[in-house]
């Protein structure tokens, strides 16, 4: 048996031998087969078709984020984008973005992560000389491994911070540089060629243009606001040329007016304001009120044609308890009422001449008498007096007491009816769109210059209180509209074009 076995060692041998044979040719072929040309033709399509669907995937990128980058005109916020986008494009960790100021100097302006949280300059450790390089030059900077480059690889923030990759792009507007983009990263990535530095500079162009729109929207944004603040000075300044207290007028005659006020307002001197009926008398005596040192002290009013003789006088003066029927208990008159203030005696042309005296006697003594009473009370009131009627007329007819006629008329103040101003028109129409139109809900509604037309022309024999009613009917009846026009003022138009209603 031993025999038998030894007999067939030799051809073992021999195919063991034969099988080394084999694999040694196969793998000659398989290195020829390699190095053969449509293998290597291959390989090279299959790197540059994974190059391709690189920079494919990042021009797309590119579009989206340029997209995202014009749907912003607020600086702040375009900057952020801008480095949040070089992030992505550049596949860092990190970035920050700096602005030249008017001297041209570069200043930090935001700092963000990969995960676009903000980061302080502070604890933005970097070597500014890469950025400094970068403006020097005014071309992007690309380097593939800091701790291999020359300049940089002795840095301290290079070192500490174990950096790799870095890429500064400067922002560039007519060859001067505006600012610089700056982004690295802690790790190697063969996904970032130097190819991707076309891609990161064509964005920083659109980066620049968004930037410069953006500045340029700031400086619009405030232009505006200066203006809107300039047209706010302005307004108050003509506001309170053309208003006083309420009072509105343009007019050289009631600029006098204004001026007449202004002058005697902190004085007691008694006034007698006349002008027609809805010229604004009322608002005259306010004005001057308001304007004076009684002004936090009450105005009290009164019609004296609105009530009988009996009535009024015990409003005036006041009255003791029991003094007449229903007296039933003292009561003080509005001259106490107003002791302090002012007291405006609206239609003092219809006061019966009774009660004429005893307002003589407030005038020059300062003193009231209550009805059923034998004793004066001292007041101290200013009184501004109204009428519509001519009360030297009615003095020279014995309708009105002479004496007191000049005891009111120490200032006079005549207001001219609406007819004789035309030009304070315009602003009080203007004035009651906004009072009318902020009451009605009907903000911003205008006036047609044919129906302006209308107004301007009117006589108005019923003054400043007929224009009001006009313009709160004329906003009623518009509905919907936002222009005022002719059919809204329907008496004007009818006296315009003979309308008749049916």
């Amino acid at each position: 048996m031993r025999n038998k076995k030894t007999e067939h060692e030799p051809k073992n041998h021999l195919k063991a031998a034969k099988s080394d044979e084999f694999f040694a040719e196969a793998r000659s072929d398989l290195r020829e087969l390699e190095a053969s040309a449509p293998v290597r033709a291959g390989e090279n399509a299959a790197r540059e078709f994974e190059k391709m669907t690189h920079r494919i995937g990042k021009l797309e990128l590119l579009t989206d984020i340029t997209k995202a980058l014009n749907s912003t005109l607020d600086l702040d916020e375009v900057l952020e984008k801008i480095i949040d986008s070089t992030i992505q494009l550049a596949d860092a960790n990190r970035g920050f973005l700096m602005l030249a100021d008017d001297r041209g100097v570069l200043e930090f302006r935001v700092a963000r992560d990969s995960e676009k949280r903000a980061l302080r300059m502070e604890e933005f450790a970097i070597s500014f000389s890469i950025v400094n390089d970068a403006a020097d030059r005014g071309e992007p900077l690309f380097i593939s491994d800091l701790l291999d480059d020359n300049r940089f690889k002795d840095q301290k923030s290079v070192i500490d911070l174990q950096l790799k990759r870095a890429v500064c792009v400067p922002l560039l507007l007519e060859q001067s540089v505006i600012g610089v983009i700056y982004a690295d990263s802690d790790r190697l990535s063969p996904a970032l060629a130097k190819d991707d530095m076309s891609i990161i500079t064509a964005f920083a162009s659109q980066a620049t243009i968004a930037v410069e729109n953006a500045k340029l929207h700031g400086k619009v944004v405030h232009s505006q606001e200066a203006l809107e603040r300039e047209n706010l000075k302005l307004r108050q300044e003509l506001t309170g040329k053309y208003e006083l207290s309420g009072f509105i007028g343009r007019s050289r005659s009631m600029q006098e007016i204004f001026l007449t006020i202004q002058k005697i307002a902190s004085y007691t001197t008694t006034v007698l304001i006349q002008g027609e009926t809805g010229t604004g008398k009322e608002l005259i005596a306010r004005a001057i009120h308001s304007n004076g040192l009684r002004k936090d002290k009450p105005l009290v009013t009164i019609n004296c044609g609105a009530m009988p003789k009996d009535l009024l006088e015990s409003e005036l003066f006041g009255h003791k308890k029991g003094s007449f029927t229903g007296a039933v208990s003292d009561k003080p008159g509005l001259f106490e009422a107003a002791s302090g203030g002012s007291i405006f005696l609206d239609e003092i042309g219809e006061m019966p001449l009774p009660l004429q005296v005893k307002l003589l006697r407030v005038l020059q003594e300062g003193e009231v008498r209550r009805v059923g009473e034998n004793t004066d009370r001292k007041v101290d009131v200013r009184v501004i007096a109204a009428t519509n009627r001519d009360l030297s007329d009615d003095v020279k007819k014995g309708l009105f007491r002479g004496d007191l006629y000049y005891r009111l008329n120490v200032v006079p103040i005549t207001i001219p009816p609406l007819r004789e101003r035309q030009e304070d028109i315009i602003p009080l129409v203007e004035h009651f769109l906004r009072k009318f139109g902020s009451k009605m809900n009907k903000t911003g509604v205008e006036i047609s210059s044919e129906a302006m037309k209308f107004l301007l022309t009117n006589p108005w024999p019923g003054n400043v209180r007929e224009l009001e009613n006009s313009i709160e009917r004329a906003l009623a009846l518009s509905g919907t509209s936002r222009l005022l026009a002719p059919t809204h003022f329907p008496q004007l138009a009818r006296k315009k074009y003979k309308i008749t209603t049916p």
